[in-house]
């Protein structure tokens, strides 16, 4: 057996190691969409939390669900926005929660978390342009994505460490710069754990092929919409890393991949992107002191 193999083999017993969510979000799973009494199982989890509802007010009051009237209350939130959608925003910040590690171990992951909270809007204003409605995975798939970048460097940190000094070194892509050094990448050790964790088959899919969606062959459409939400925050300037080499629009708008895209039914061009970019510019703006500090440390 090669090195390389036996290193990857070591990788995912590793990440089978990993536990499992906290109960909020087990709990929060485990409710059936069709139960008469979901609301109200919802609003009791979640009002157990103080953390997880006073951003979960703040999220329903954000702009990108723009009302005249003010969310001031769990039970409103969840009204507003529906089980499914509250779901799945629990399920993110828990994610968030359970690796949001602050140690000297760790690199800054402050410009992971806003490219994380401006892909998940993206994908949410993308799945309305394009009229995919009622699709409540776009959000999350959006928020996690690239989870798999954050277990490497919680439990891979020096071949992490690596990875980040061939992106820096050879100016590449974080996906290249893992084959590299671990021979796999970011999305399929998400995917990994999120099989691990249960969570639902389209979001699993969706997070695998946020790069390549065209090997998606059950969820196509969605894994489309996350590829062009991650290439439209990455154009924004919101990059993982400091080090992230950042595209360019008329380059982008010229590749085989969006070649891809539009024959997949996906109206786009250059244009077209440029507004798309500074729209989300703007909107970024209006939520830069509300939906922008979701992930920020507790003031005190």
């Amino acid at each position: 057996m090669s090195n390389d193999r036996r290193d990857l083999d070591g990788m995912i017993r590793r990440i089978e190691q990993i536990p499992s969510l906290p109960i909020t979000s087990q709990r929060l799973m485990d409710i059936r969409e069709d139960d008469p009494d979901s609301h109200r199982k919802f609003v009791e989890i979640i009002e157990t939390d103080q953390a997880l509802s006073l951003k979960l007010l703040k999220l329903a009051n954000s702009a990108f669900y723009g009302s005249l009237s003010k969310v001031s209350s769990v039970d409103h939130a969840v009204v507003r926005l529906g089980t499914d959608e509250v779901r799945s925003i629990v399920l993110a910040f828990s994610v968030h929660g359970y690796f949001s590690t602050d140690g000297d171990h760790v690199h800054d992951r402050s410009p992971f978390w806003k490219h994380a909270i401006v892909c998940s809007q993206v994908a949410k204003y993308l799945g309305s342009h394009y009229r995919i409605r009622n699709d409540n995975t776009l959000f999350l798939s959006g928020l996690i994505h690239d989870m798999g970048k954050i277990v490497l460097d919680e439990y891979f940190h020096d071949s992490f460490l690596r990875v980040l000094d061939t992106l820096k070194r050879e100016n590449t892509t974080f996906s290249r710069a893992e084959k590299a050094v671990l021979g796999t990448t970011h999305y399929q050790v998400a995917a990994k754990l999120l099989q691990q964790w249960r969570f639902p088959k389209k979001v699993i899919l969706q997070v695998l092929y946020h790069h390549a969606p065209w090997y998606d062959k059950d969820y196509e459409g969605n894994s489309i919409l996350l590829y062009l939400s991650n290439q439209l925050t990455r154009l924004s300037g919101y990059l993982c890393h400091p080090d992230e080499r950042r595209p360019d629009p008329a380059s982008f708008a010229a590749s085989k991949e969006m070649e891809y895209v539009v024959k997949s039914g996906f109206d786009l061009d250059l244009r077209t992107i440029q507004n798309m970019i500074s729209h989300i510019q703007e909107f970024i703006q209006e939520e830069l002191d509300n939906v922008m500090t979701l992930f920020d440390p507790p003031r005190d």
